[in-house]
């Protein structure tokens, strides 16, 4: 499903990426360890194309998404699903708009469907009754199940997750990470879990 291929990466003169290579197998979950500060968040945005090696490339399915342009990439772009840092919901969204934002943007559902699937989404993350909280009314670990709600509204092929347990307590963390492999049993998806834990 996703092949990285000789990745290299700087920022002035500093080496992130030095020759990264490896292979993703469809439907795996895959994790990419390492410390804080090793580039596993810039891998990831190049994975996504949201940032551009020095040289190598990255296949998704087949596709080398490096050098491909905007139009290109959102092509592809619409196969995956990303659970962010921090989970970059929108302060101005409550957490029903929030999970319904990548629905509105790609399909043409009608309200009353959209608002079914949110729903369902938010039961499977434990949300259900918290869909008419905004972002700050949240704790940590809520927001990032928000987040993976929306990861995976519209049945992505791929779901890569930014550190999804950073910040949070060791129980929350437990909590966070059977709900990824739940999320994962549920569905046929190739998941990336980029992570220092």
């Amino acid at each position: 499903m996703i092949k990285v291929e000789n990745i290299h990466k700087q920022f002035n003169r500093q080496k992130v990426l030095d020759g990264v290579s490896f292979a993703i197998g469809s439907g795996t979950v895959t994790s990419l360890m390492g410390r804080s500060g090793a580039g596993k968040s810039v891998l990831l945005r190049i994975m996504t194309g949201l940032e551009k090696p020095e040289s190598g490339a990255v296949w998704i399915d087949g596709k080398n998404i490096v050098g491909l342009n905007l139009k290109q990439l959102n092509k592809i772009r619409v196969r995956f699903g990303i659970l962010f840092q921090e989970g970059a919901l929108f302060d101005s969204l409550d957490v029903r708009e929030n999970v319904a934002f990548p629905l509105r943007e790609r399909t043409k559902l009608a309200n009353n469907e959209i608002m079914e699937m949110v729903d369902n989404h938010l039961e499977q993350v434990g949300l259900l009754n918290h869909g008419h909280k905004f972002p700050s009314e949240l704790s940590g670990g809520m927001r990032k199940r928000a987040g993976l709600a929306r990861a995976l509204i519209t049945k992505p092929d791929i779901v890569f997750f930014d550190e999804p347990t950073s910040g949070l307590d060791p129980i929350t963390k437990s909590t966070i990470y059977r709900l990824i492999e739940k999320t994962h049993a549920q569905r046929d998806m190739t998941y990336v879990i980029i992570s220092h834990d």
